[in-house]
């Protein structure tokens, strides 16, 4: 059984990535939990209360996988982390599409979510370097090109999160998503890269269809 506050987090975080972090008031988030106002208040004092609260959780379920010493080297290991990085960012997409909401009300929290987006883009950039000294990506063309493309993945990939959250069943928009991220990356594949792209991503991506 939930408790009030784990309620009251859950109703929050619905509706903070509904209708964004500045769109919701206490009062709404009372009614999404369904309690009183005052009941909320004992619990949560204020929004801020409740946003550290949600930014802890994330905290909890982000550091495993973006710790410095967290390797992930084939192609099958970064397609795995893409969708750690989807799900994630999913389930608290208005921690990072409401960046300049937390860059004015929450600053701390707005340098965590920077922090956070630095360590992922170059763990990003890291796997690049990784296979290129594997002979599954081709050497950078100009210095700093890979760190250019991981922060382009990085786009496209809070872009995504803008995307109606019912648009599609939930595994194609899965597969549509590591699709817009792999074209960033075919690009750049060796012949060796391709062809354990065509036998191992490729049939994945396809299991997705309906």
């Amino acid at each position: 059984m939930h408790t009030t506050k784990t309620k009251i987090l859950v109703a929050a975080l619905r509706l903070f990535n509904q209708q964004g972090l500045v769109n919701v008031r206490l009062q709404q988030i009372a009614d999404e939990a369904g309690i009183s106002v005052g009941n909320l208040a004992y619990h949560y004092y204020s929004k801020e209360a409740i946003v550290n609260s949600l930014d802890q959780e994330l905290s909890e379920l982000i550091a495993p996988f973006i710790a410095k010493d967290r390797l992930f080297l084939s192609l099958m290991d970064f397609d795995n982390h893409l969708a750690r990085y989807y799900h994630l960012l999913r389930d608290y997409s208005f921690c990072f599409i409401d960046l300049l909401e937390l860059k004015r009300a929450y600053p701390k929290l707005y340098k965590k979510q920077n922090d956070y987006i630095s360590q992922i883009t170059q763990q990003i950039e890291n796997w690049f370097i990784a296979n290129v000294e594997r002979g599954l990506i081709q050497p950078a063309i100009r210095p700093k090109h890979y760190q250019i493309i991981a922060h382009t993945i990085w786009m496209i990939i809070t872009f995504w999160m803008t995307q109606p959250i019912d648009k599609g069943l939930p595994e194609e928009r899965e597969r549509v998503f590591k699709e817009a991220v792999w074209s960033q990356v075919l690009p750049y594949l060796t012949k060796s890269g391709r062809l354990e792209f065509d036998v191992m991503i490729e049939r994945l991506l396809d299991s997705y269809a309906p």
